[in-house]
C-alpha cells in the first residue's frame, strides 16, 4: 500500500464474475487532486469504482478510502465522500430546493439546499421542477446533492457522457473550481478522454482489469508523445497507404483530415521533408504537421505497446 497522503490506496485487487476476471491485480494510488480513471466499457471502471464505495466486495486484495478500509469501515467512508452515479434518479416533480431539503434530512447536514444551488449555478432553479431541467442542469444538481454532507472525496461516474458541449464544459468548470476554492478531491471515472484532459491533475488507464498507465497528466502525455506527430492533410488514408519512410514506425489514421505517426527517432525534419514531397507527388495537401500532445494520443501509444 501507499503513502498516509493517498485518499486511495488500491494494492492486489481482484474481482470475477463467473467466467471474466472484472478486476486483474489493480494497484492505485491517489493523491488528493482531481483523479481520472480511464478505459472503455468493460475495462473494470464501474467495478472498481464499486468496490471502492461498498457496494462490491473483492476476491481479494485490499482497497482503502480516506485511510479506511472499503470493506470493514464502508459506511464511515461514505459519511466523508460524495457520489454521482453516471445515471442518477431523481424525482421530477419536486423542485431542486424541495429534493435538496430531503437529501439534507438523510444526511442530517448543516449545508443550506439554497447555498449549494448557488455554488454550483443553479440560484435562479429553486423553484423549478427537476423534470424540467435540461441535461446539463440535473448533472449540477446531482453535483450539489453530492456535496450537501461537507465532503472531502467525491465520485463521479461519467459525469459528461450524455451532455452536449456546452454542458461539458460548465460541468468541467465547476469541477475544477470546487477542487480550486473549496479542495475537494474527486475520482472521476470516464472513457471521455478530451474531458478528462481539461479536469484532471493525475490519471490511470484501466484495461482488461489491468492498470496500464498512471501518473499525472502532463507526464504522461510528455512521455508517451515524444516521438508522436499529427499530420493535418486531405486524404490522410491515402497517404499513408503511399508512406514507405524507414523513420516512420507506425501511422493511423486519427481522423477525416489527420494522419497520427510515430518516429523512430524524436527528429521531425527529414520526415517532413519526405511527406511534402510525397503528398505533392500524390495531389494531396498537408495544412500542418505538429506534435502529438492529448491524452487521446496517449491512450493509442499505451493501448498499442500492450
Amino acid at each position: 500500500m501507499s503513502t498516509n497522503s493517498s485518499i486511495i490506496e488500491v494494492s492486489g485487487l481482484k474481482k470475477s464474475f463467473r467466467r471474466v476476471q472484472a478486476l486483474d491485480g489493480v494497484d492505485l494510488s491517489v493523491e488528493p487532486s482531481i483523479f481520472g480513471l480511464i478505459g472503455p466499457n468493460g475495462a473494470g471502471k464501474t467495478t472498481l469504482l464499486r468496490i471502492l464505495l461498498g457496494l462490491a466486495h473483492p476476491d481479494s486484495g485490499e482497497a482503502r478510502v480516506l485511510g479506511l478500509d472499503v470493506q470493514t469501515q464502508s459506511l464511515e467512508i461514505r459519511r466523508r465522500i460524495g457520489v454521482l452515479h453516471e445515471k442518477p434518479s431523481f424525482q421530477p416533480a419536486a423542485t431542486t430546493i424541495e429534493y435538496l431539503q430531503g437529501v439534507k434530512r438523510i444526511y442530517r447536514s448543516d449545508r443550506d439546499p439554497k447555498d449549494l444551488l448557488a455554488l454550483v449555478g443553479l440560484d435562479d432553479a429553486h423553484d423549478r421542477k427537476i423534470g424540467e431541467l435540461s441535461a446539463g442542469m440535473n448533472q449540477r444538481l446531482g453535483i450539489a446533492q453530492a456535496l450537501i454532507g461537507n465532503p472531502e472525496l467525491v465520485f463521479l461516474d461519467e459525469p459528461t457522457s450524455n451532455l452536449d458541449v456546452t454542458g461539458r464544459d460548465d460541468v468541467i468548470r465547476l469541477i475544477v473550481d470546487l477542487n480550486t476554492d473549496m479542495g475537494i478531491s474527486f475520482f472521476i471515472s470516464s472513457h471521455i478522454l478530451s474531458e478528462l484532459e481539461k479536469a484532471c491533475h493525475n490519471v490511470a488507464f484501466i484495461k482488461e482489469g489491468k492498470i496500464i498507465e498512471s501518473g499525472s497528466v502532463r507526464t504522461i502525455i510528455q512521455q508517451w508523445t515524444q516521438r508522436t506527430f499529427r499530420v493535418v492533410c486531405t486524404e490522410p488514408k491515402r497517404l499513408r497507404e503511399s508512406i514507405h519512410s524507414e523513420e516512420i514506425t507506425s501511422s493511423t489514421v486519427s481522423g477525416a483530415n489527420t494522419l497520427t505517426i510515430t518516429l523512430s527517432t524524436g527528429d521531425i525534419e527529414i520526415v517532413k521533408q519526405e511527406l511534402e514531397v510525397l503528398a505533392e507527388t500524390l495531389g494531396i495537401t498537408i495544412y500542418a504537421i505538429e506534435k502529438a500532445s492529448t491524452l487521446e494520443e496517449v491512450y493509442r501509444e499505451v493501448v498499442k505497446n500492450e
